[in-house]
């Protein structure tokens, strides 16, 4: 990571310096980190289709919470948004994350032999 970021293992959220109106470009640009356990529970929560479906988008998946902090960054003082994040997922699905339920490491599939390689051209 650039020392122009701050330090953040969440994220963040920056002013868009290009965004105006007639672009119609985002005021606010940014990103997400998204952990290796973060991906394993979305992964358990789209294969068990483990989120809530009476929201307002009940046909999407499961959902990131974000939460924002507004922050100077040390070396510019240009103000930013820090960002985490936490899924989320109704307590009916808590039984999902059972040590026995957490997805294993597919095995790797053996090589398909090409039938043309033992010729020498």
């Amino acid at each position: 990571m650039s020392d122009k970021y701050p330090k953040s293992q969440q994220g963040g959220l920056w002013r868009n310096k290009t965004a105006n109106e007639s672009n119609k470009q985002p005021p606010y640009k940014g990103h997400l980190v998204v952990t290796e356990e973060m991906l394993k529970t979305l992964v358990v929560l789209m294969r068990n289709d483990g989120w809530e479906k009476n929201g307002q988008s009940p046909d999407l998946g499961p959902r990131i919470n974000l939460a924002a902090w507004l922050n100077t960054a040390k070396e510019s003082g240009e103000k930013y948004f820090r960002v985490s994040g936490d899924i989320y997922y109704p307590k009916q699905f808590d039984s999902l994350f059972d040590s026995s339920a957490e997805p294993q490491d597919e095995p790797t599939p053996a090589p398909v032999e090409d039938p043309d390689d033992d010729f020498p051209f």
